[in-house]
């Protein structure tokens, strides 16, 4: 018997003991939850330079959310431990990943709009009875086939528009925001315990308020310095020199954790 093949039976006996563990069955109940999105969040703030601003629009694309817990590892996750020395690509299904262990998901690709779509369902995910502790999912791309040809979507990550004021002074903005591919945001907060019981809902949040520390997405970009010709529009996109430093600014933020939460409710 080649070598391989010695290695991959001790893999597969030890899932199957993992599992099994004598001849019972040990496998995790399982909760399935709808996923909504919630806008709440989304009002207006005051950033670091004292510019209100309010969104009229937040359109984001992503893809693949999946919900992790911290601490002992689950059954299943031991599972994709092991089947990750076998199949590498099993990191995407409830197993282990980076930020903790993967346990519950939604797969799709999405087009969420946190302003238009409060309250809209965007599938049912699947989860094992735990204690959760974040989300993750992937940034996309607005993909052609699902929009309208027009739409301005169409191949970025995200659209933002809203208005920005301070002194009476108000200055209509479109960001644009280009992830790189396959960028994923890790840690979102979800304090969960979910038995096997559970009922209700999980909630996607947005907010461009950090909770925590009280910044904003939009700090450190001069809205009124930046609309060169007074005219009270701005457009911040990624490869205009212009306005390099404010695009940058906002992407970092908008791809971190602290501007998004997942909350199940009953």
């Amino acid at each position: 018997m080649r070598s391989r093949d010695v290695i991959g039976g001790a893999v597969v006996c030890a899932v199957v003991w993992a599992f099994v563990g004598c001849g019972q069955a040990s496998e995790a109940p399982r909760v399935q939850l709808p996923v909504l999105v919630d806008g709440t969040a989304v009002g207006a703030v005051t950033t670091d330079l004292g510019y209100e601003v309010e969104l009229s629009s937040a359109r984001v694309a992503f893809s693949n959310l999946v919900f992790t817990v911290a601490g002992e590892v689950h059954t299943a996750s031991i599972w994709h431990r092991l089947a990750d020395t076998i199949i590498p690509t099993a990191h995407a299904h409830p197993g282990h990943y980076q930020g903790g262990d993967v346990t519950g998901e939604l797969v799709g690709d999405y087009v969420v709009d946190w302003v238009a779509d409060d309250g809209r369902e965007l599938g049912v995910a699947t989860l094992i009875a735990a204690s959760y502790s974040a989300a993750n999912f992937t940034f996309g791309r607005g993909p052609a086939e699902a929009l309208d040809g027009d739409d301005a979507l169409i191949g970025h990550t995200a659209l933002l528009t809203g208005t920005a004021t301070r002194d009476n002074h108000l200055v209509s903005f479109t960001i644009v925001v280009d992830s790189p591919e396959g960028r994923v945001l890790v840690g979102a907060p979800f304090e969960a315990e979910l038995g096997e019981n559970a009922t209700g809902a999980l909630y996607l949040r947005f907010s461009p308020l950090d909770p925590l520390e009280g910044d904003t997405i939009f700090d450190a970009i001069d809205f009124a310095a930046l609309d060169a010709d007074d005219d009270g529009i701005l457009s911040i996109e990624p490869g205009v020199a212009a306005v390099e430093d404010a695009y940058n600014s906002f992407r970092r933020a908008f791809q971190t954790h602290d501007h998004y939460s997942v909350e199940h409710q009953e």
